[in-house]
């Protein structure tokens, strides 16, 4: 009885999404099987972001998830193109926020996707920020911060730089 209800309720929440989230990458989403793990959870607005995020020319899919077993939150990305997906916190961890790399994105309360061809990484040294390097971006990346008083202040953009996800650092 209770694998019924979470298959009602998974069938429920996929069709609730389904109106917003393009189809071909619900499809994608269920032929991987990651509805076994993972719900979409739209804890931020826009619950996903598009953007030719690997410079193919074909809009790609960020999807706000949590994972089931914990609650940490996340997102999953997937290639337009193909049913490739990264993840990204829900349990998976992504950058170093502060000292160590996260692998549940609640401290995340603003995202939106990147598009600008150049971003600077704030650099620290013994905890301290000792400045920027500036990076060039080849593709749109999907930019994520905390808010302090309603204003970005810590966060930091993923982006694909044709063979893997890098994490640039900003702010604090």
């Amino acid at each position: 009885m209770k694998n019924l209800f979470v298959l009602i309720f998974t069938i429920s929440s996929l069709q609730l999404y389904s109106q917003s989230i393009p189809p071909q990458f619900l499809a994608s989403f269920k032929q991987n099987k990651l509805e076994a793990k993972y719900q979409i959870k739209g804890y931020l607005k826009p619950l996903f972001l598009l953007g030719d995020f690997n410079g193919d020319g074909i809009n790609d899919i960020s999807i706000l998830v949590s994972e089931k077993r914990t609650q940490k939150k996340g997102m999953i990305v997937f290639f337009g193109n193909s049913t490739q997906y990264f993840i990204f916190g829900a349990g998976t961890k992504v950058g170093k926020i502060g000292s160590d790399a996260t692998d549940d994105l609640k401290w995340m309360e603003r995202w939106e996707v990147f598009k600008g061809k150049v971003a600077y990484e704030t650099k620290f040294h013994d905890g301290d920020m000792v400045g920027s390097t500036k990076r060039r971006l080849s593709n749109k990346g999907i930019s994520m911060w905390s808010l302090e008083d309603g204003e970005p202040s810590a966060g930091g953009i993923i982006y694909w730089n044709g063979k893997k996800w890098i994490w640039i650092h900003q702010g604090e």
